[in-house]
């Protein structure tokens, strides 16, 4: 049977655990054609890319600019005219023989029958763009979301999410971001809304990096929109709830059952999981019971003479 220990004593100091926006990314402003993702610095710090596998002469690479422009989610993306809210993106290189110039927004070069072996433009493209190191220091549950678009070839012509919980030294594929729709927007794609829990590593962690890697193969085959992102944001509950002794209010584990034993009336505002999911528990007779509940971390909410009070709990 699963238990949970825990003693809370709590006086007047007080942490509200509340789902809130603490990191955000949008890129900043203005056309900048040709603009290196690793030329940008933003108020977050600097963004590096990455090579992950094989990249030829003429690969494709990351940008930040406004040649794909950030657009409101569910608009056909468009290019600088009109706007200037600069997004990454992945774009060719500048090419002459093909009559390529550097950055037209999402739009890649997936390669030429027989040029690589003729006259070597060769597009085959495995690399990343990374984040600036993000604090996520005294946060929990946390979730990643964004505005974006993809298209390409399957999964050899792809866009995928990545993780790192040690300031970049290893990485973790997350999730392989789903084709976004073309509709009447095609070639240019449609913006489109996405969001993704992070590893419970990145809870409380102060290295944590976010990286967005893009592959494609020299087939000559593949679809525009390549992948263009805006708007990351980074939300979560705030934790480090300090404890100090006091009379009036205890919290105790009695088998797989949370008991709360106060002076005052207590009013549980709820029960949540690391990703910040409600979890369905009432209190009654002064007690939670959570044995439904999988082994893990666990935060308890209550409300004692108006002050909310949240603490994390272990489930075993």
């Amino acid at each position: 049977m699963k238990k949970i220990y825990l003693i809370l004593a709590i006086c007047t100091s007080s942490v509200l655990a509340t789902g809130q926006v603490f990191w955000t990314e949008t890129f900043g402003t203005g056309c900048n054609q040709g603009q290196l993702a690793s030329a940008f610095t933003g108020a977050n710090g600097a963004w590096t890319i990455a090579s992950t596998g094989t990249n030829d002469a003429t690969a494709n690479t990351f940008y930040i600019g406004a040649q794909e422009a950030g657009n409101a989610i569910g608009s056909c993306g468009t290019g600088c005219a009109g706007t200037v809210d600069a997004t990454l993106h992945v774009g060719n290189i500048a090419i002459a023989i093909v009559s390529l110039v550097a950055d037209n927004g999402a739009s890649y070069f997936s390669g030429v029958a027989g040029a690589c072996a003729a006259v070597g433009i060769c597009a085959t493209t495995n690399r990343r763009a990374e984040s600036p190191i993000i604090n996520c220091t005294g946060k929990s549950g946390i979730t990643l979301s964004c505005g974006y678009m993809e298209n390409g070839d399957a999964t050899t012509d792809d866009a995928s999410l990545w993780y790192s919980a040690d300031g970049g030294t290893t990485w973790t594929l997350l999730n392989n971001m789903a084709k976004t729709t073309l509709g009447t927007c095609a070639p240019q794609g449609t913006w489109t809304a996405y969001s993704f829990a992070l590893p419970a590593s990145a809870n409380n962690n102060a290295t944590v990096k976010i990286g967005f890697n893009w592959t494609n193969n020299d087939d000559g085959l593949g679809t525009d929109p390549s992948f263009a992102v805006d708007d990351i944001t980074l939300s979560g509950l705030s934790v480090g709830i300090t404890d100090a002794s006091s009379e009036s209010l205890q919290v105790f584990a009695n088998g797989s059952s949370v008991i709360i034993k106060s002076n005052d009336v207590v009013q549980l505002q709820g029960v949540f999981d690391v990703l910040g999911r409600t979890i369905t528990a009432s209190l009654e007779n002064n007690t939670i019971n959570l044995e439904a509940q999988p082994s893990g971390v666990y935060f308890v909410r209550v409300i004692v003479n108006g002050q909310t009070f949240t603490k994390k709990v272990f489930i075993k």
